[in-house]
């Protein structure tokens, strides 16, 4: 039949399990470490509005998929907002204002993402 540990060896044996050390579950993931985010810092006027319209995009989106408020007002305001943002990423790269490439990374990103949808919206 089965035997039963005393009590001491059992807290022995837990102690000891404490005193060594186990590694990192992060050492055998396979996945890619998460790059953190850098402060953006402003450096010009066109990248703060840039950033700006970027941000009360992604506000207006939110709002959407809550669910507060009437959907197609928002929509309007998310049709005027990518607008005015095209029109500010035309000047700045017209101009060819200085930007940090981590933010005009984003800005090409927010541009494709915002033409695809336009050209399903056409079809």
């Amino acid at each position: 039949m089965f035997e039963r540990e005393k009590t001491s060896e059992v807290l022995k044996r837990l102690k000891a399990q404490e005193a060594t050390p186990k590694p990192k579950l992060e050492s055998f993931s396979n996945a890619k470490p998460v790059k953190k985010e850098e402060p953006v810092q402003i450096i010009n006027l066109p990248q703060r509005n840039v950033e700006n319209l970027m941000h009360k995009i992604d506000e207006i989106e939110k709002r959407m998929k809550n669910g507060t408020g009437s959907y197609f007002n928002f929509y309007y305001d998310l049709k005027n907002a990518e607008d005015n943002f095209m029109k500010e990423v035309d000047k700045v790269k017209k101009n060819n204002f200085q930007i940090p490439e981590t933010t005009m990374k984003r800005v090409n990103e927010k541009v494709s993402l915002i033409e695809r949808k336009r050209m399903m919206g056409k079809k």
